[in-house]
C-alpha cells in the first residue's frame, strides 16, 4: 500500500491519488514492453509516421459537428449506423460509403470516401480493422476533426497481435490532425444535434452527460434514461481509448454550460493521478455519479477482454471517488435512478424525508430502508397533522411520518390536498410519493372507474411538481414493480411528463437520494472549511 500523502487539489491530501498513479504506471509499463512488437508487419502497415507539429483538435472543436461520414455502412447489422444517424430529424449533411454502393434510408450509398464531394466535420468508422487506417487518413484529408473507430479487433483480444495492431493504430492517430474515439467503441451520441449511436430510440435532449468505456452500457444508460424522462447533453462512448480518454472529457464537462450532471462508467485506467485530478475539479463544480466495472477478480477479467483494461484494486477506487466527492453506484438502475435526482431536483437541505403511503405495512419498510441509508422519517409536527386532521378522515390512516393514508388514498382531490400541504412543512426536506398503481387498477376495475386512474395519477404528480416549484424540495415519485405492466406505463409516463424523476421501488428512490445529500453535504463542508 502507498502510504506517502501528497498534498494538492487545494492543499488536500491524496494518498488514494497516488495510489491510482501507481497503476496508472503499471498499465503504461505494460504497454510499453510491446513496443518491440510494432517493429514487426503492423508497424509496415502503420509505419511512416511523423507527429512533428500536427495541430491536434480540442473536444469542444470535434464536437463542432454539421456533417457526418458512415464509412462501412453493412446490411449485416440491418444498416445499423444509418438509421442510428439518419433517425432524429437534424440539419446534418450525412454522406454513407460501402463498396457495394446502392440506397439505404433514401441516401445514397457512395462506394469510396473520395466520391464525398465536400468537407466533412466527423467520421464513423465500422470496417475490418486492417482497412482501419486508410480510412482514417482518407477521412483526415476530408477535414474530419474527429471520428468513431468502432472496429474491434485490438488490445480487447488479450493477444499480442491485437495489442501490438493498437500500438501501431496509436501512432497512426497521433500523426493525423483529428481525434478519435476507440477502438472498440460506440463513440459520440449528441441528441441536441441529432446524433444518435443507436437506432429506434426517443430523443431526448438535456443536461446530463454520461462517459463510458462501454458502448452497452452507454445505451442501456441512455434507453433507460430517457424513458424515465432524464434528458442527455453528450454521451461519450470511449472503448478502448487510444486517443480521447476520460480525464480530457471530464475537463471539457466541467466547463461546458449544455451539461448539468455527469455520470461514468469505468473499467480501468491508463493514468490514475489524471484521471483523480479531473474527477476532483469536475465534482467540484458538478455532481458525478460513476459506476466502476471490474470490481470482483472475475470481473476484472471480463473487464480486461472487453476493453483490455486493468481494472485495478477496488479499495483502492473507492476510496479515491470518495474523496474525489463522486456519487458511486453499482447498478445501472442505480446509475440513472442518482442521475435523475441530480437533474430534476434541487439540492435537499437536510437528509429528512416525508413519506406518503398507502399501507402501514410498506410504511415500516419504507421507513426501514430511509433509515438504513442514512435518512431520517421524523414524525410530522403539530400544525401539519392539524392542517391534514380534515382531509385525511378514514379508519386506519395515520397523520404521523410516513402519511398513511389507506382508503383515502383512492381519493384524486385528498391526495392532491394531502401533498400539498405535507410538501410545505419544514421538517420535511424531501417528499416520496406511493404511486401504488396496482392498489388503484384493482379498486377501480371493480368500480368500473378505469377511464378515471389517469386523472388520479395527473392530480398526484400535479402536486408533487408543485412542492418541487413551489417549496424547492425533491420529490421522488415511486411507481413501484409489481403488476399490470400496461397501467403501470400510464401512471409513469404522467409522472416523467409532469418531469418528477421516477422510480421502480422504493429502494433505488432511497438510496438515489441519500447519494444526493452525501454529494452536497460534503460539498458544503468543503467549501465552508476553504472559507475559514
Amino acid at each position: 500500500m502507498v502510504r506517502k500523502k501528497v498534498a494538492l487539489c487545494h492543499g488536500r491530501t491524496a494518498a488514494c491519488m497516488c495510489t491510482l498513479a501507481v497503476l496508472g504506471r503499471l498499465v503504461r509499463g505494460r504497454v510499453a514492453s510491446l513496443k518491440s512488437l510494432v517493429a514487426g508487419g503492423w508497424a509496415t502497415l502503420f509505419g511512416g509516421l511523423a507527429v512533428e507539429n500536427v495541430q491536434r483538435p480540442t473536444v469542444a472543436e470535434v464536437l463542432d459537428i454539421h456533417s457526418v461520414v458512415v464509412v462501412g455502412v453493412s446490411a449485416k447489422m440491418g444498416y445499423y449506423w444509418a438509421h442510428s444517424v439518419l433517425q432524429w430529424p437534424h440539419d446534418l449533411k450525412v454522406w454513407l460509403v460501402a463498396r457495394r454502393g446502392g440506397e439505404v434510408l433514401g441516401h445514397r450509398v457512395l462506394t469510396d470516401i473520395s466520391d464525398v464531394p465536400e468537407k466533412v466535420d466527423y467520421a464513423i468508422v465500422s470496417v475490418p480493422y486492417r482497412a482501419v487506417p486508410d480510412v482514417l487518413r482518407a477521412c483526415a484529408k476530408l477535414g474530419a476533426r474527429g471520428a468513431t473507430i468502432f472496429t474491434s479487433g485490438y488490445s480487447e483480444l488479450g493477444t499480442p497481435e491485437g495489442r501490438a495492431r493498437e500500438q501501431g493504430l496509436t501512432a497512426l492517430v497521433r500523426s493525423l490532425p483529428m481525434r478519435v474515439f476507440g477502438p472498440n467503441c460506440m463513440g459520440i451520441c449528441y441528441p441536441e444535434r441529432g446524433l444518435a449511436f443507436m437506432p429506434t430510440v426517443k430523443r431526448s435532449p438535456g443536461h446530463t452527460a454520461f462517459v463510458s468505456q462501454s458502448g452497452g452500457v452507454a445505451i442501456s444508460v441512455y434507453t433507460a434514461g430517457a424513458e424515465s424522462g432524464l434528458g442527455f447533453s453528450k454521451l461519450f462512448s470511449f472503448g478502448n481509448g487510444i486517443d480521447i480518454r476520460p480525464p480530457e472529457l471530464f475537463d471539457y464537462l466541467r466547463d461546458d454550460s449544455e451539461t448539468h450532471v455527469v455520470g461514468a462508467y469505468l473499467e480501468g485506467t491508463r493514468d490514475g493521478k489524471a484521471l483523480y485530478r479531473a474527477l476532483w475539479t469536475l465534482a467540484h463544480e458538478k455532481p458525478v455519479v460513476l459506476l466502476k466495472g471490474g470490481r470482483s477478480k472475475e470481473g476484472s477479467r471480463v473487464a480486461s477482454s472487453h476493453t483490455g483494461a486493468l481494472a485495478g484494486t477496488p479499495d483502492i477506487w473507492l476510496a479515491a471517488l470518495r474523496q474525489a466527492n463522486v456519487a458511486v453506484v453499482e447498478t445501472l438502475e442505480d446509475m440513472v435512478a442518482t442521475l435523475s435526482v441530480f437533474a430534476k431536483c434541487p439540492p435537499p437541505q437536510s437528509r429528512s424525508v416525508g413519506i406518503m403511503s398507502i399501507s402501514g405495512g410498506t410504511s415500516v419498510v419504507y421507513t426501514d430502508l430511509c433509515t438504513e441509508h442514512g435518512l431520517s422519517v421524523p414524525r410530522t409536527p403539530a400544525s401539519t397533522r392539524e392542517a391534514l386532521d380534515p382531509l385525511v378522515r378514514d379508519v386506519g390512516t395515520s397523520l404521523n411520518n410516513p402519511i398513511d393514508l389507506a382508503a383515502d388514498y383512492y381519493s384524486d382531490t385528498t391526495i392532491a390536498d394531502v401533498i400539498r400541504t405535507v410538501g410545505g412543512c419544514e421538517a420535511f426536506s424531501s417528499l416520496m410519493l406511493e404511486a401504488d398503481v396496482h392498489h388503484i387498477y384493482q379498486v377501480s376495475s371493480i368500480m368500473d372507474a378505469t377511464d378515471t386512474v389517469s386523472d388520479f395519477w395527473w392530480a398526484m404528480a400535479s402536486a408533487g411538481k408543485g412542492g418541487v416549484e413551489q417549496h424547492a424540495k425533491p420529490v421522488l415519485a415511486v411507481v413501484p414493480d409489481v403488476a399490470y405492466p400496461a397501467a403501470r406505463k400510464e401512471a409513469w409516463d404522467i409522472f416523467v411528463e409532469a418531469g418528477l424523476p421516477v422510480f421502480r421501488n422504493f429502494r433505488e428512490a432511497v438510496g438515489a437520494l441519500a447519494r444526493v445529500c452525501a454529494y452536497y453535504e460534503t460539498k458544503q463542508a468543503r467549501a465552508s472549511t476553504a472559507c475559514r
